[in-house]
């Protein structure tokens, strides 16, 4: 069901789609705000920087490693798709390329696995290198994209201050001597006596190894760069400022905010007797409905923890194609913790249109600690699940729908804060430095030094 899908994308912490959905939100506030605070010169100079930033933010880093993967491991000859951990990980790495080797029509998984085995320094330092070069080139496209727009909108003020001083040259001594002016601007001034007669318009709307294997902590290296730039490059006081305060909260709410707001509504489900620790996709699947009451469930959890003392045994045990039917291994899967190959193309991949095939992924790492916690977390469940089939699918119903009501909450609380009060919380600050005027700063900096040199030409 796509709504669980997509719960389970947004509930899941080393998911993009959240943070991207959070960071549109933050970019659409700010722009809104500022056009209202500064006009059209600020909301342009606020859309490039925020929109053009989150290309480079989201788009960057792929398209950075996806050229180094089609060049540079190409001509090394090593998949990109292999996780280097698990070349660390001897235990793992004996029983993942036994079982590659066993997969029928997939024998080109077992020999890239055996190449990068044998080449293990290479693929290792190519994942290092790819890492850091991709981390840095899109820090520097940021770099080059603050500075075009940075020129396009002194540009953009500098046309309309020179616009807007021809319009005064020709008023001066043109239309301000006409009489037709002169009966104009008697009766402006009687609309200025009499206020209420006037129609006003107002505008609309106004530890690193970690970080290198997850997709959302290697993010937090680029949006750390990002923020550093931009509170070097910023062109006021005023406006480093306003950036501290932005990208402050920005990272708060995309990095901790939302892992601590989710875990504290569902300590408070689980108070109320419903756990939803798992994916909404595992809540509402009918394996696990009919593994609860079975109680096959019972022994699926028993089985991995007591395996949990020895590695080798725990891979042996989740490789071999007899035990795919334990509950475990399959809310694993469902959960991402135990990836399995997807056919198809990039774009089938990359919409969800892939055909899962339900075989684990050899080129990938297994977390111990990980399928652990699927463990405890189905444990936790059947604890409090009733013995009634009635009574249990309406348990498991109302589990899966909490657990889409605290992540549509969650993203909700962060939307809200990111899209309105963040961008509110800045132009009060900007009208308290001001005194009360919300003008765009940086326009109103560049328009004092083009005075001045107006009037050293007048001179």
């Amino acid at each position: 069901m796509f709504i669980n899908k997509l719960t389970s994308a947004f509930g899941d912490h080393s998911s993009l789609l959240p943070l991207f959905t959070k960071d549109v939100v933050n970019s659409a506030g700010m722009t809104a705000f500022s056009y209202e605070a500064g006009g059209k010169i600020e909301a342009k100079d606020r859309f490039i920087d925020e929109f053009g930033t989150q290309a480079i933010w989201m788009g960057g880093l792929p398209f950075f490693k996806w050229g180094i993967d089609k060049t540079v491991y190409k001509l090394a000859k090593i998949n990109p798709d292999i996780d280097v951990r698990l070349l660390k990980d001897k235990e793992q790495l004996s029983v993942a390329q036994k079982y590659a080797q066993s997969i029928k029509g997939r024998d080109e998984i077992a020999a890239s696995l055996s190449d990068a085995v044998k080449n293990t320094k290479l693929a290792r330092g190519l994942f290092l290198g790819k890492f850091f070069t991709a981390t840095a080139l899109t820090l520097a496209s940021f770099f080059t994209l603050v500075k075009a727009k940075q020129y396009y909108t002194k540009k953009q003020i500098e046309k309309q201050f020179w616009a807007k001083k021809s319009q005064e040259s020709a008023y001066n001594n043109n239309i301000a001597k006409s009489p037709a002016f002169k009966a104009f601007a008697i009766q402006e001034n009687e609309n200025k006596k009499n206020p209420s007669k006037n129609v006003s318009f107002k505008g609309l709307g106004s530890a690193l190894s970690s970080f290198m294997f997850d997709p959302v902590k290697n993010l937090f290296i680029v949006d750390a760069g990002i923020t550093g730039e931009r509170l070097i490059n910023s062109r006021t006081k005023i406006e480093f400022a306003e950036t501290a305060i932005k990208e402050g909260s920005l990272l708060f709410f995309l990095y901790v905010a939302g892992r601590y707001v989710q875990k504290g509504i569902e300590k408070l489900s689980e108070f109320a007797g419903k756990p939803i620790d798992l994916h909404a996709e595992v809540l509402s699947s009918d394996e696990l409905k009919r593994a609860i009451k079975t109680g096959k469930i019972n022994d699926d959890i028993s089985v991995i923890k007591n395996l949990m003392s020895d590695k080798k045994a725990l891979f042996e045990y989740l490789y071999d194609s007899k035990n795919q039917d334990n509950s475990v291994i399959k809310a694993a899967k469902q959960s991402g913790v135990i990836k399995t190959i997807v056919d198809g193309t990039w774009l089938q991949k990359l919409s969800g249109k892939g055909i899962n095939t339900n075989i684990i992924d050899s080129h990938q790492y297994i977390k111990p600690d990980n399928i652990n916690d699927i463990a405890l977390y189905l444990e936790k469940l059947v604890k409090k699940a009733p013995k009634d089939e009635k009574a249990l699918e309406k348990f498991l119903k109302q589990c899966r729908n909490m657990k889409i009501a605290s992540v549509a909450g969650n993203m909700g609380i962060t939307c809200m804060f990111l899209g309105l009060i963040v961008p509110h919380a800045m132009m009060k600050y900007r009208e308290k430095q001001q005194n009360g005027n919300k003008n765009f700063h940086v326009q109103s900096q560049i328009e004092q030094q083009l005075e001045k040199s107006f009037k050293g030409r007048v001179a």
